[in-house]
This record gives C-alpha cells, structure tokens and sequence, in this order.
C-alpha cells in the first residue's frame, strides 16, 4: 500500500501568527488590527484569484496594510510592511504542531506543506520552527501563478507528490482552504484553532485539535 499524502497549510494551521501582535499593537493600539489584517489579505487573495490577477502573497500583504490604514484611519508606521515581512519569516509552532507532525510521520505518511506563502517565505518559516526535517516537499503555488483556494493550487502540490487526490489530505484551518481542497478530491480535516471556523457548506470529513485530526487519519488508515 503506497503511503498516504498528507498536504499541510501553514499560517495559523501550524505557525501561530499570535506572533505578529506586538507589531500591530505598537502601530495601531489594539492588537486586534493583526486579525483585520490577516481577514484583508485573504480577502485580497480571494479576490484576485477569482479574478484571475494574480499578485503573491508578500504583495497582498503590504497591500493589505495600506487597507488597513485607510479601514482604520491611521497612518500606516514607516517601516512596519518590513517589519511585518521579517517576524512572518519567524512564526512559532503552535504548541502540537511539531508532535502532530511526528505522529503523521511515524504512522507512515508523506508530509508536503502547500501555502501561499513565496518560497522564499516559506523555507525560512519551517527553518525556524524546526520543522522542516519532518517534510517530505516545501510547496508554494506561486510556482502556479494560482493562490488557494484555486483549483490549479492543489493540482500543482498533487502533481509535485505524485499524488492521487482520492488518496490524499489536506489538513488546514481554514474554511476557505478545506473548501478549495474539496473540490480538487482531496479527503479533508479541519484543525479547530481560536478564531476560525468551517464554511457548513463544505465541511471537512475530520476535525478537531491537530494531535486529535492526526489519530483520527490514523485510525482510518489514511
């Protein structure tokens, strides 16, 4: 039996963006401006892939700052986008991610992270939560010119593992992710961070806190 693949998103499914707070507390006042701009990225992700215009999410992101500052009606700090651009490079694990990701690994799975993120981005984020010895393959669809939830994302990490979509998962915690993956083929888990929620109109097969998604693929042989 060929081992399963499992694709992993990335910011907040295994990086803690709760990071990022100090940065948008000392230029906004409130913390709560990193959620608003993290729910403004995507949202320019969304839309511009739906349009088919692409732009790669370390654009997106400085763009979102600026919409920030206009959403809020403050100026946007000098420096703040290279700032923001450095600590995202510098994420944490959330606390069971790495454990999440040894069992996936000891249960015979291939691990690929598949994220918006440029690669650039991406390898120094792994780099610096000690997690990239447990990846079998660093992906980012701006090889593909397509930001998830877009179809050609999720074919592109399929065709980079040599994967089935039927034979494989993608475990994120996104609501957006879990449904673009869906409609790809890809088998589903949603991971119950703080703050997010599943779309109840394409809700994922497993879901729950990541150790208890990994035993739950586990279980079913994934």
């Amino acid at each position: 039996m060929a081992a399963p693949i499992v694709f992993l998103d990335v910011n907040e499914t295994l990086l803690d963006l709760s990071a990022l707070d100090p940065l948008f507390g000392n230029a906004f006042g409130e913390v709560l401006a990193r959620k608003q701009w993290f729910q403004t990225v995507l949202q320019l992700a969304l839309t511009h892939t739906v349009t088919g215009e692409y732009r790669d999410f370390s654009a997106l992101g400085r763009a979102a700052l600026t919409a920030l500052g206009q959403l809020r009606q403050q100026a946007v700090p000098e420096g703040l986008a290279d700032g923001l651009a450095r600590t995202m490079k510098a994420l944490p694990p959330h606390p069971d991610t790495r454990e999440g990701l040894e069992r996936l690994r000891e249960g015979g799975a291939r691990l690929y992270a598949l994220t918006n993120n440029k690669l650039d981005v991406l390898e120094a984020q792994l780099e610096h939560a000690g997690l990239r010895d447990l990846l079998h393959g660093a992906l980012s669809v701006d090889a593909v010119r397509t930001l998830k939830p877009g179809r050609a994302a999720y074919e592109y990490g399929l065709r980079e593992a040599g994967a089935e979509a039927a034979q494989s998962w993608l475990i994120a915690a996104h609501g957006w992710d879990i449904t673009g993956a869906k409609a790809a083929g890809l088998n589903t888990a949603f991971v119950e961070r703080a703050g997010q929620a599943q779309n109840p109109l394409a809700r994922a097969e497993v879901s729950g806190g990541l150790v208890e998604v990994v035993n739950a693929l586990l279980e079913a042989g994934a």
